[in-house]
């Protein structure tokens, strides 16, 4: 097992996709970090050797090794999940796939429990593309390229003029009622993919979608936009030129989960 709370396996433990991700964002944005500590654990015996610790953990995502292609994400309702047949799946299709398990500083919420996803990419000293999906959705549609429903891009020098008065300004793109209609279509059977039922899917994801809201923009600008230009020559110094946080919006606060550069697609 490695863990983020031993110093000494932080450098091993970046040698992974999906950790690496977790782990920048606890260096570089550790007050708007859910994960509060994670670990690595190589097999089931793993496991069950170190049970004790490891049965309060409530989330979970396959991995592996950087020097390999992006391993698939094997989908979960979220923190119900076995972990001995996790094992078997994974190392079927991967012999140096790992699982990571971690604590949420947040009670753990289902995958259709959200207010609003976003990833938020950030190109140091040009700009930053923001793409939001709405409610019932999480990080996935907006990670994996899926799914859009606003889209605003923010020049860096406009870093220090943005505000809950212009934000709009900087909208490039808002879905249609058409293609709403197609994406609810796909999140729904998304979540029946992986148990939930079609009922319960369907009450989820609003027939109708509302953009982000005032309060929770609020929150975007001061808590993180505001904050980057002061760290400009921070990212520079770390090469850090593009990097992006993935976070979910619940009960209209800051969730993020993972901060990962586009080298996670170039593998």
């Amino acid at each position: 097992m490695l863990s983020f709370n031993n110093t000494n396996d932080i450098n091993k433990m970046m040698k992974y996709h999906r950790t690496r991700d977790m782990i920048n964002l606890l260096l570089y944005f550790p007050e708007i970090s859910s994960i509060s500590d994670l670990v690595i654990i190589n097999d089931y015996d793993d496991y069950l050797k170190n049970y004790d610790i490891l049965k309060n953990h409530n989330g979970e995502r396959n991995d592996t090794l950087i020097t390999k292609p992006f391993m698939p994400s094997m989908e979960t309702k979220g923190h119900d999940f076995d972990v001995e047949e996790l094992f078997k799946k994974i190392k079927k299709i991967d012999k140096d796939s790992v699982l990571v398990l971690f604590n949420s500083r947040e009670k753990p919420r289902k995958r259709y429990e959200t207010d609003a996803a976003l990833n938020i990419d950030i190109i140091v000293g040009s700009g930053i593309y923001i793409d939001i999906v709405g409610m019932g959705y999480d990080g996935r549609e907006v990670s994996k390229g899926l799914d859009c429903h606003e889209r605003y891009f923010i020049p860096w020098h406009s870093l220090r003029n943005i505000n809950i008065n212009n934000y709009k300004e900087y909208r490039q793109y808002i879905i249609t009622k058409e293609k709403y209609i197609k994406s609810r279509k796909n999140r729904i059977n998304f979540l029946c993919s992986i148990g939930y039922s079609k009922d319960l899917a369907e009450t989820a994801i609003p027939k109708e979608y509302n953009e982000m809201s005032v309060e929770i923009w609020y929150k975007i600008i001061n808590k993180i936009l505001k904050k980057l230009e002061k760290r400009q020559q921070e990212f520079i110094n770390d090469n850090l030129n593009e990097f992006v946080i993935n976070l979910n919006i619940e009960d209209n606060e800051i969730h993020a989960w993972q901060m990962y550069t586009n080298s996670r697609y170039k593998k």
